[in-house]
């Protein structure tokens, strides 16, 4: 789809209803022609967000108003290329617009990731997600009460952590809400 037709497509569900945009799902940084579409979103004051797993530099990312770099723990057998990851963090510190860090913590490795992560990015903003390991389930409520354990396990193992006293746990609020529905 051109930007015109995506920017079209978003009027028709959102009319005038919205002035912020999200990029996620996959790595949105590996497409260089979202460029066009941040562009025409930001001519129409329409403000602009991506996540991107951190491992690879596109030059709309620098016209995007709030980045979040979400590089891969160990539970998704993902390597971080820690070079290319410091190269968009350097470059992302010199431009205008935010940036912040997130990591999906799924279990104690994870969070051990997370600490390496916040030790080598001191002072960059910094997020912790409790994962969703069950991405299968119908049962909403089931799903919800298991994620609101999962979100407490890992409230207190932040607070334990020196290194990650300042990094701000969030549950996923779209999985507390929709369950596994997609679409949402």
């Amino acid at each position: 789809m051109t930007p015109e037709a995506i920017y079209a497509e978003l009027r028709s569900l959102g009319g005038d209803r919205f002035s912020h945009v999200t990029l996620s799902g996959g790595n949105p940084a590996l497409l260089p022609s979202l460029g066009g579409l941040v562009a025409l979103l930001k001519a129409n004051g329409i403000r602009t967000a991506v996540e991107t797993q951190g491992s690879r530099w596109q030059d709309w990312l620098a016209e995007v108003d709030e980045v979040t770099l979400s590089p891969k723990p160990p539970s998704s057998r993902m390597e971080t290329d820690w070079q290319s990851l410091d190269g968009i963090v350097s470059r992302l510190q010199t431009g205008a617009g935010a940036f912040s860090l997130k990591v999906v913590v799924f279990d104690d490795v994870d969070l051990a990731y997370a600490e390496r992560v916040r030790r080598r990015y001191e002072g960059v903003p910094m997020f912790v997600q409790v994962g969703n390991p069950d991405v299968r389930t119908d049962d909403a409520a089931g799903h919800a009460a298991m994620l609101l354990r999962r979100y407490e396990w890992l409230i207190g193992r932040v607070a334990d952590s020196p290194a990650l006293n300042d990094a701000r746990v969030l549950p996923q609020l779209h999985a507390l809400v929709w369950g596994n529905r997609r679409g949402v």
